[in-house]
């Protein structure tokens, strides 16, 4: 099959291999081939990562969503690969050493030798996924600036030094530059393509960082008080409703000292000459993705939610009400824009650079929702905190997380088609690390059991491993446009497992070091590395 979006300009020895690498990048194969140079270097980046997604959550939103997982808008992206996902080690602070102490074997991954004693975790490939997982700072940073690293890590090495990322690559191109999220603008993947940081929890430092050093033109995400998980105004509460996000909460994740120069428009970033503009109305998101509401200077947008919350997967039922339509079968908050609104309204303002931009998209919340598979078992590192009223495991409200980002990549794939093109836009779709490990409905019982399409609109059967927390299990990527083929030159190995159980590739594997490689290269015209297998 020939990648239909291969540049007209491609000729000669250029077009053969670019298409000998898009053929590789389908198939999976990249034996004895040559690293690709991006001889046209890509004028816009879009990394788009949907946090703590297994392979079993994006089956599951897309039975829901689409009916099928062939209809998603990234079904058909020409490149297609599993990623591992595994950080050095599982440290909370650098180690200073270079040692690797997790990594991925296929042959324990996939093992279905049953273990009685593990409840839990009742097949021994179960058991291995689930040893010393990444956490998202380590493998936002892997994703941002290509290394491996502890977990807790903000762009730092193991030897706690600061690494750069590939933000700093697209603005030494010139390019605008954001970051759109649906949890807090701080947290740990927005947090690894703004700032560097040993602690991924020094909330305040990062955000201050992110907002003062220049090195983004756009924030999007939660973060800025004054709002409950509801979208309830603090001071508007109703009997008995959520204080989260309100009084000791306001400034989890941004210093008082920095909202306030923000609101009297006294912040203004190295190197820029007017002050970040914020954002907080759904009409105001509205309007940026309509064009009616224009800015040259930088760009920050909070949606009126709970500072230390999402948009929609921590609200209420009691007080937003029901809805049948709904995965969760309760109601949205309707005074908060959808990812996709964002990231429309992100895309439209850093495009007006004429060199072009870089965005990294996160569906933050689905990982939010995806710990809350121990229930209320009190396990995990996180506990319950994403679940605080133990109101069990939230499927719908994952599959809803996951259908917003959906949403937000056709919104990128739209705007690509008939605003830019492929050959000079590279659009990513990942996750940054599996959690539950999403399976069917009797995984437990059958090894690896898939997710069971009960139809669209219907709830998928579909189960976790009931750990709270991540896994290192291989995760989908998926690519299309200038740069993508280069993915070929990076594989790692085929797992035969991921092939026979998940099915979404032949189980050729990249790591997740190899975006921040793909997307360097894509941005500065230079040649991707070649395995040597």
């Amino acid at each position: 099959m020939v990648n239909q979006h291969t540049p007209a300009s491609a000729t000669g020895l250029f077009r053969k291999r670019y298409l000998a690498l898009c053929m590789l990048s389908v198939t999976g194969l990249s034996v004895a081939q040559p690293a690709l140079a991006a001889e046209t270097k890509a004028k816009n980046v879009i990394v788009m990562i949907n946090d703590g997604a297994g392979w079993g959550t994006w089956d599951a939103t897309a039975y829901w969503q689409y009916g099928a997982r062939d209809k998603t808008p990234y079904a058909g992206f020409p490149v297609k690969f599993a990623m591992t996902t595994f950080p050095l080690n599982a440290s909370k602070k650098a180690t200073h050493n270079a040692d690797s102490l997790v990594n991925y074997d296929p042959q324990k991954a996939w093992d279905i030798t049953p273990d009685a004693a593990n409840k839990d975790l009742p097949f021994k490939g179960y058991e291995y996924l689930a040893t010393e997982p990444t956490d998202s700072a380590a493998a936002g940073t892997a994703l941002a600036s290509g290394i491996k690293t502890y977990n807790n890590a903000i762009n730092y090495d193991n030897n706690g030094k600061p690494v750069d990322f590939v933000t700093l690559v697209a603005k030494a191109q010139g390019k605008a530059t954001g970051v759109v999220t649906s949890v807090p603008f701080s947290h740990a993947t927005p947090a690894a393509f703004g700032a560097q940081n040993a602690s991924r929890n020094d909330y305040h430092a990062i955000a201050r960082q992110m907002l003062t050093e220049g090195k983004l033109d756009l924030i999007m995400g939660t973060g800025l008080p004054g709002f409950n998980v509801n979208g309830t105004a603090c001071d508007k509460l109703a009997k008995d409703e959520s204080e989260v996000g309100c009084g000791k909460d306001a400034n989890s994740y941004l210093a008082k000292e920095e909202w306030d120069a923000l609101q009297t428009g006294k912040l203004t970033p190295a190197n820029a000459t007017s002050p970040w503009k914020v954002l907080r109305s759904s009409e105001e998101f509205s309007q940026l993705a309509s064009g009616a509401l224009k800015y040259d200077g930088p760009l920050i947008g909070s949606p009126e939610v709970a500072p230390n919350g999402t948009l929609q997967q921590g609200r209420q039922a009691t007080i937003t009400g029901k809805d049948s339509a709904t995965p969760s079968g309760d109601a949205y908050i309707r005074s908060v824009p959808t990812l996709a609104t964002m990231t429309e309204g992100a895309i439209r303002h850093l495009s007006k650079n004429g060199n072009g931009f870089f965005v990294m998209v996160e569906g933050g919340a689905t990982d939010w929702a995806a710990h809350t598979s121990n229930a209320c078992s009190g396990k995990g590192d996180w506990g319950n905190s994403y679940n605080p009223n133990c109101t069990g495991v939230e499927y719908g409200r994952l599959i809803e997380e996951t259908a917003d980002f959906n949403n937000a990549v056709s919104a990128v794939v739209d705007w690509v088609e008939k605003n830019s093109s492929w050959e000079e836009t590279l659009l990513i779709v990942t996750t940054d690390h599996d959690n539950g490990m999403p399976m069917g409905a009797d995984a437990q019982k059958t090894a690896f059991e898939a997710v069971a399409n009960k139809g669209k609109g219907q709830m998928p059967g579909i189960s976790f491993r009931p750990t709270g927390n991540h896994s290192n299990a291989l995760v989908p990527l998926w690519a299309k446009g200038a740069g993508s083929a280069a993915f070929a030159a990076r594989v790692q190995g085929t797992d035969a497992g991921y092939a026979r159980y998940v099915g979404l590739s032949n189980g050729a594997y990249i790591d997740n070091t190899d975006v921040f490689k793909v997307v360097k290269a894509a941005l500065e015209g230079s040649a991707v590395e070649q395995i040597a297998r």
